[in-house]
C-alpha cells in the first residue's frame, strides 16, 4: 500500500514539473513573439513619427526614364567584360547594387579605351575603371597614369598621383600597398594575399544615406557609391563619379577611401591578370 501511494506521488510530481516546465517554456515563447510584435509596432512608430524616412523610400523607389543600362557582355581582345544590376543615373535610389565582372586588367591604353566604351557610359562603370587602372599603374605607371587622366577629373586625378606615388612605392615595404586594386575585389583579404575570386568581380552599390546633388562646379550630378571589399576595417569604400554635361563618360571625382593604405598583407601578392 504504502509502495503504490510512493509511486503515485512520484507520479504526480513528475506531471507537476512537467507542466511548469511546459508553462515556462510557452511563457518564454510568448514573450519572444510579444516583443517581436512591440519592435515592429515601434519601427512603424518611428517611420510614421519621421517623415523624412518615407520620403526616401519613396524617393527610392521612383522609376528611371532614362538610359541606364541593367546588363552588359563584351569582350576586347579575347577579354570577358560583364555588368549585371543598373544603377541610376538621375534617381537616388538607395536599394540599387551592381557587379562588374572581368577576366583581365586591360595591358594597353587603347584596350582601356574600348573597356571603357562599354563601361565608361555607367557611374559604377568609372569605379571598376578605377580599380584597373590602379593595376595598371602598379605593372606600368605611365601606362596607368595615362588610364587614370582619362578616368578622372582633373582636381581628383592630382590627389589620387599624388598618394599611388607614395602607396605603390615598392622601395618602402612598410608603407606600400602594391596590392590596392586587389584589395577592392571580392574575395581578397589580407589572410589570403589578396587573392580575389576569378572571374574578379567588383561590387558598388549605391551609397544609401548620400543623395545625388547637382554640381555647378563639375557640371553634372554627382552620384555617390561605394565599393564593397574586405581589405580595410571598414568594408564600404566611398567614391563619387559624375558625367560633365555634354561628356559620354562617366569619371571619378573623388575617392580617397580607394586609395587609402588597405591592411597589410599577410603572405605573397600574386598579381592579377
Amino acid at each position: 500500500m504504502k509502495l503504490n501511494m510512493l509511486k503515485m506521488t512520484a507520479v504526480a510530481l513528475m506531471l507537476l514539473f512537467g507542466a511548469s516546465t511546459a508553462n515556462a517554456q510557452f511563457g518564454s515563447l510568448k514573450a519572444r513573439v510579444k516583443n517581436s510584435v512591440e519592435q515592429k509596432a515601434r519601427q512603424k512608430a518611428s517611420q510614421v513619427a519621421n517623415p523624412r524616412n518615407i520620403a526616401d523610400e519613396i524617393e527610392s523607389a521612383v522609376p528611371e526614364k532614362g538610359d541606364a543600362q541593367s546588363k552588359i557582355e563584351f569582350s576586347v581582345n579575347g577579354h570577358n567584360y560583364k555588368l549585371d544590376g543598373k544603377i541610376n543615373h538621375q534617381n537616388w535610389s538607395k536599394h540599387q547594387k551592381s557587379t562588374i565582372t572581368f577576366t583581365n586588367v586591360p595591358a594597353t591604353i587603347e584596350e582601356f579605351k574600348k573597356v571603357r566604351d562599354k563601361l565608361g557610359r555607367e557611374p559604377q562603370g568609372a569605379v571598376a575603371l578605377q580599380i584597373m587602372a590602379f593595376e595598371m599603374y602598379r605593372r606600368d605607371p605611365a601606362l596607368g597614369t595615362e588610364a587614370l587622366q582619362l578616368n578622372n577629373t582633373s582636381t581628383n586625378y592630382s590627389s589620387t598621383m599624388r598618394q599611388l606615388k607614395q602607396v605603390m612605392n615598392e622601395d618602402d615595404p612598410s608603407y606600400a600597398r602594391p596590392y590596392l586594386a586587389a584589395a577592392l575585389l571580392q574575395g581578397a583579404k589580407n589572410t589570403n594575399a589578396y587573392t580575389p575570386k576569378y572571374p574578379y568581380e567588383a561590387k558598388i552599390q549605391v551609397n544609401p544615406v548620400s543623395k545625388y546633388q547637382e554640381s555647378e562646379i563639375l557640371d553634372g550630378t554627382v552620384i555617390y557609391l561605394q565599393v564593397i571589399s574586405e581589405g580595410w576595417d571598414t568594408n564600404q569604400r566611398g567614391v563619387e563619379v559624375v558625367r560633365p554635361d555634354g561628356e559620354d563618360y562617366y569619371v571619378v571625382s573623388n575617392c580617397p577611401a580607394m586609395y587609402t593604405q588597405c591592411k597589410k598583407i599577410k603572405g605573397t601578392f600574386q598579381g592579377l591578370k
